[in-house]
């Protein structure tokens, strides 16, 4: 019997990159995630694990929270509210002002836009 010894949330760009590797090897189910992760990527897998860091590092938030960001990447700070009042903690006005979340939102703004302008090239 295997036991899992730890844990960490990574998101679905990271997801993508993992099963990539293994592409020949798939079982079905993990065919399904690797199909719903390359769809569903928003960012490359570099620049979600740069986004996710600057957000754990910059921002205050849990690594889980950052992933979820990462996933959805919202562009509206309702959106990003909503996100952040899931998770265990209350979003404080204090730790979650409008100016905070908005420095949230130009930083996923940004990284989206690298990422547009790789795709052009």
């Amino acid at each position: 019997m295997k036991k899992i010894l730890s844990s960490t949330p990574i998101s679905i760009p990271e997801v993508k990159e993992l099963l990539s590797r293994k592409q020949q090897e798939l079982t079905p189910l993990q065919t399904r995630v690797y199909n719903y992760a390359t769809s569903f990527s928003k960012l490359s897998p570099d620049a979600a694990k740069k986004l996710i860091s600057e957000l754990v590092e910059n921002h205050g938030l849990q690594r889980d929270e950052a992933c979820q960001i990462v996933n959805i990447c919202p562009t509206t700070i309702e959106e990003l509210r909503t996100i952040l009042s899931g998770y265990k903690r209350l979003v404080s006005t204090i730790l979650f002002s409008d100016e905070k979340l908005n420095e949230i939102l130009q930083l996923i703004k940004q990284y989206l836009a690298m990422e547009a302008k790789i795709e052009e090239t």
